[in-house]
């Protein structure tokens, strides 16, 4: 492992203490300030008057149909109250339950609850101020309704409290607990997937319970959450970026449900007002935001506001939310995305999501009313005190590309936005998944169309290890599976606001996303950016010359012993059709595709600026696809906090099919989960018709791989230069053989048991 010696540390610790303990004392005065009204009164707060706006409309019949078995199948799950998130399988979710662990580390159950009608159960639960509140809900709720356990953590078992205020909610404190859980539940997502049920089972479609079911657990739902998780207090407003998702996906829930017809009632509607007002206020009041680096966690928030703000009937407060959002939604876009389309993030999982805000965001700012978009020209900039600090009014417009409209955005947004559809066009493999560098903790911001198919039970333990511990999995009964590397709703959301043939390709009759976001936007189609100034893509990137091609390889045949290592992998006998390469030098991936081949490099930065946050060691691995089958593949993620030294472990070069010499990372993994320390200065040497050549520095020596495109093969050599000629122990190249067997993750707390890749028996070949 690469070491950062004792005295740089100490010298960053110096230098930052000024500013961190200024921070430090500001912060806990702001939150001993805001802390004192939430426990003197009641935390819940009044909306405004007025309607909330409408922006989505209902899907068509024929473009749900084809997804009517996984709609009517999912929503019976969620009407039960099942849910499989991060790995959990399939669970009741209820008080009292017993979880399996994670592990080896299961907590012992909490109490179960008996819900009476008149809420008097959440006298012990809820805190004194918010109590009758409280109880005024859940008298709203039907009387037949479950509650569901929103504090628990439903694989290990441990449970947060209602009434613990949010800025004292401690996580990542016990050994296998994971705080994502009761996070990703409240979330809400489902409920999207619940209004497309409504709308199915209301056209007559068979298979569906009576259509007012499902718009009657979409009300039970939030009226208890509302009621069981007073704002402010309780694990799941401890994150604002979750408290922002929920909030979007309660608004376009609710907003499907009414263009597909559903009455929902006047209590409902107002607390159900209320409590966006209450998500947009604790938004806007805890916004992620620190002077040095803004990431995926901002984005969220700002598009959270976004959204609120546009549904909320306009103020003078939620004016100035909507300038606010408005004005950081645009600098972030492009602050956190490249010019190439690219997320900052250096994760293909990462980049799904914060283009999924990028775009649902931009969609809803191209739909706004006449009313809102004369807000941001009205809006008084002194209602918001900060940070980030609110520019004076009006903000800017900017035509949209090819149509006769303007918004706030300006062309090279758009620009951005169609560019990162590319990215995950490119780099989708002919068995649809996509390659995972970098984090992946199966993270979205809307998920409106299902992507899960369905197996057997038996079939889903057979393939994932995690399931071993699971209840409730009778071997013939469906088990509906998530596939978190497709990636093909972002491609066909983005193409609602472009309409270009190859993204419906790609997309096929997956095209759910497309159908919704181009009803949004109506006539405000965007112009793609290729047509206005034939500007060129990723498919046109190279990097060096044939001449460089060869000193590489010159190079490389120069190494020798242990500072060489050689492997092949063969491709079934056929044609070679055409090769289509793509680069994007700004994340670091470069993708080779030629028939039966799908090869992935990794050659970037560990991204966020440096930071590393959601970056992993894998400079130069590689993914290799070959007829559809997975030979070489990142092994994704597994768990963030429950199992730190896993963490580690999983983003740890040694889990990568890279280049690497024995006991040395390309950047410290000691500084923290979230961070990666040092800059292993790794480069793209070349990148074209011939393969690839690129390399980073560690320790005295520069790690070097080439990767050649043979007829029948790629070959690709390993090897080391500038090491010193003195050294007693010279580096040396560690075989891939000797990398740790771990299993494949392809999305937060899966396991599957196979293994691809890595190994001599699967495919490679020393030379």
């Amino acid at each position: 492992m690469l070491r950062v010696s004792w005295r740089s540390r100490l010298a960053r610790i110096l230098s930052r203490l000024p500013q961190v303990t200024a921070r430090y004392v500001a912060n806990r005065m702001r939150q001993q300030w805001r802390r004192w009204p939430d426990h003197a009164a009641s935390s819940y707060r009044r909306a405004p008057a007025g309607e909330l706006a409408a922006y989505f409309r209902r899907p068509a019949v024929e473009g749900l149909r084809p997804l009517g078995e996984p709609i009517a199948a999912l929503g019976e799950l969620y009407l039960d109250h099942r849910f499989d998130l991060l790995g959990s399988g399939w669970s009741q979710v209820k008080h009292g339950m017993r979880c399996a662990g994670v592990g080896g580390h299961a907590y012992d159950p909490g109490p179960s609850v008996q819900a009476d009608p008149d809420g008097l159960w959440l006298d012990e639960r809820i805190n004194a101020r918010n109590r009758a509140r409280s109880r005024e809900i859940w008298r709203v709720v039907d009387p037949s309704y479950r509650p569901i356990d929103w504090q628990l953590d439903f694989k290990s078992g441990y449970r947060w409290r209602e009434d613990c205020w949010h800025r004292k909610i401690v996580y990542g404190h016990l050994p296998g607990v994971d705080v994502k859980l009761p996070w990703e539940l409240s979330r809400m997502q489902h409920l999207p997937q619940l209004a497309h049920a409504y709308a199915l089972a209301d056209a007559g479609e068979a298979g569906f319970r009576p259509a007012a079911e499902y718009a009657r657990e979409f009300r039970n739902q939030v009226l208890d959450f509302s009621a069981t998780n007073p704002p402010r207090f309780g694990v799941n407003w401890r994150c604002t970026m979750d408290v922002a998702i929920r909030a979007v996906n309660w608004l376009v829930a609710y907003d499907l449900f009414r263009a597909g017809g559903a009455t929902l009632d006047d209590p409902f509607t107002a607390i159900f007002r209320g409590s966006i007002y209450d998500h947009g206020r604790f938004i806007v009041e805890n916004l992620e935001w620190n002077p040095t680096l803004l990431a995926n966690h901002y984005l969220a928030d700002v598009t959270g506001l976004l959204f609120v703000a546009a549904y909320l009937p306009s103020s003078p407060e939620t004016d100035a939310w909507l300038a606010l959002a408005v004005q950081e939604f645009v600098a972030q876009i492009e602050s956190q995305f490249h010019l190439d389309g690219s997320n900052f993030e250096a994760s293909t999982s990462y980049h799904r999501l914060s283009a999924e805000m990028a775009l649902y965001g931009t969609a809803l700012l191209m739909a706004l009313g006449e009313e809102k978009r004369s807000a941001l020209a009205r809006y008084d900039a002194r209602r918001h005190a900060g940070p980030p600090q609110l520019a004076a009014g009006p903000i800017p417009l900017h035509p949209i590309p090819g149509a006769a409209s303007a918004s706030p955005l300006p062309a090279s947004h758009f620009e951005r936005l169609e560019r990162a559809a590319e990215l995950s066009l490119h780099l989708t493999k002919p068995n649809g998944g996509m390659p995972q560098f970098g984090d992946n903790d199966s993270g979205r911001f809307l998920k409106l169309r299902p992507i899960a198919r369905a197996r057997t039970a038996a079939e889903a333990r057979a393939r994932y290890a995690h399931l071993d511990g699971s209840a409730d999995l009778a071997a013939d009964t469906v088990f509906w599976d998530e596939n978190h590397l497709d990636h093909r709703g972002l491609v066909a959301a983005i193409n609602g606001l472009f309409g270009r043939q190859d993204f419906a390709a790609h997309v096929g009759d997956a095209d759910l996303e497309t159908q919704l976001v181009a009803a949004m936007v109506g006539e405000r189609k965007v112009a793609s950016y290729r047509r206005i100034r034939a500007a060129e893509g990723a498919e046109s990137v190279r990097i060096g010359q044939e001449e460089d091609w060869t000193r590489w390889g010159d190079a490389a045949s120069r190494a020798s012993g242990h500072r060489r290592l050689v492997r092949s992998f063969p491709l079934p006998a056929g044609g070679a059709p055409e090769l289509a390469l793509f680069g994007y030098p700004d994340f670091g991936v470069y993708v080779f595709k030629r028939g039966a081949l799908y090869l992935a490099v990794r050659c970037g930065s560990t991204g966020q600026r440096g930071n590393g946050g959601h970056g992993h060691n894998d400079q130069l691995a590689i993914e290799l696809c070959i007829d559809g089958t997975d030979w070489l593949v990142d092994p994704g993620t597994y768990l963030y906090t429950p199992l730190p030294e896993l963490r580690n472990t999983y983003r740890s070069i040694r889990a990568h099919f890279a280049p690497q010499i024995e006991a040395g990372e390309p950047t410290e993994l000691g500084e923290g989960l979230f961070r990666l320390e040092g800059d292993p200065q790794t480069e793209c040497l070349y990148f074209g018709p011939r393969g690839f050549v690129g390399r980073y520095r560690v320790r005295n020596c520069r790690v070097h791989r080439r990767v050649e495109l043979l007829d029948r093969g790629i070959r690709v050599t390993d090897w080391l230069s500038e090491s010193s000629p003195s050294a007693s122990d010279p580096p040396r190249l560690r075989p891939p053989e000797e990398l740790p067997n771990l299993a494949v993750s392809p999305g937060y707390g899966l396991l599957l048991r196979e293994l691809r890749a890595r190994r001599t028996d699967l495919g490679g070949v020393a030379d």
